[in-house]
């Protein structure tokens, strides 16, 4: 299948690399169907491409590369929902804002996105026991 899409031209896929987020994200609950975007160019970044709108794309990162001991605790309707049976499932991502100036890019480690990658599917959680914030200044090598 193929996507025009504003940020990334035509992209093709497969039904298989479609990840679907039920209840969407925190202000887009209406786009629900993405592709998680890799390219070497963008490392570590990837970007969660809207099937739904061309135009809605996030970028995202791997929490543990800006917080390396990040925890996010799972609550048993979280895993349920997920149909999570093994850690080796979930894949944790985490929203970022890159302004014009690309220092000042800032991570939401307080609404991760939590993915089962077996099943393609995820959900975003808000941590409400934990101190991470939602405006996080992007530091690699931090060792948390």
């Amino acid at each position: 299948m193929k996507l025009e899409t504003q940020s990334f031209g035509t992209l093709e896929y497969d039904d298989k690399a479609v990840l679907e987020l039920r209840e969407g994200l925190l202000g887009f609950a209406q786009h629900k169907r993405y592709l998680l975007v890799e390219n070497e160019e963008i490392r570590p970044f990837k970007w969660l491409q809207s099937l739904d709108e061309q135009h809605v794309s996030f970028p995202v990162i791997d929490p543990h590369l800006v917080i390396g001991s990040y925890v996010c605790a799972l609550t048993l309707e979280d895993l349920h929902s997920l149909e999570i049976e093994r850690e080796e499932d979930v894949v944790k991502l985490v929203v970022a804002v890159i302004p014009e100036d690309p220092l000042q890019t800032t991570v939401n480690l307080k609404a991760p996105i939590i993915i089962n990658h077996k099943r393609m599917s995820g959900k975003q959680i808000v941590l409400s026991n934990s101190d991470y914030h939602t405006h996080q200044p992007l530091a690699f090598g931090n060792p948390g």
